[in-house]
């Protein structure tokens, strides 16, 4: 690249499908879940219908949302398993008292391999982040399967 006077820039624009080129150009909207295929669930909502969309989008977590669509919290598959191994009664719990409340999560305009990294240098890696606009609303989920599906 060097010798033929190219950036990296450069050279992804010109090889967009190639791993650098992925590396440098793919956004997390590029890849990222949304519209109806975007996990996510109001906050007063019940833990059975909570389980019931958690099951349906098959990506083991499910953002949470207020009234205005605000990401304020994520459930994941790892939250249900713990309260289950606490032996308390999942379904007398409010989706509020099993969530995070303050996951990571990446902005859609973000590169792509910025969420890899970020779920990889987590003190707890995960698989999944929600992925927020300025005004802090879930508008998608990138789950790490999507990054690697492409090409990442």
């Amino acid at each position: 690249m060097k010798m033929k006077g190219l950036s990296e820039q450069d050279f992804a624009r010109l090889h967009p499908g190639g791993q650098l080129g992925k590396r440098l150009l793919l956004t997390v909207e590029d890849v990222m879940r949304k519209g109806p295929d975007n996990p996510v669930i109001p906050a007063t909502q019940n833990i059975k219908e909570m389980l019931a969309r958690i099951t349906s989008f098959r990506v083991g977590a499910i953002s949470i949302v207020n009234e205005g669509g605000e990401l304020v919290g994520l459930v994941t598959d790892y939250d249900i398993r713990r309260v289950l191994e606490s032996e308390q009664n999942l379904f007398s719990l409010r989706i509020t008292d099993i969530m995070n409340p303050k996951p990571a999560v990446i902005p859609a305009d973000e590169k792509a391999v910025r969420a890899l990294e970020i779920m990889r240098d987590r003190h707890k890696p995960t698989a999944v982040l929600p992925v927020v606009d300025g005004s802090r609303r879930a508008v998608g989920m990138v789950h790490l399967h999507d990054l690697i599906s492409a090409g990442l």
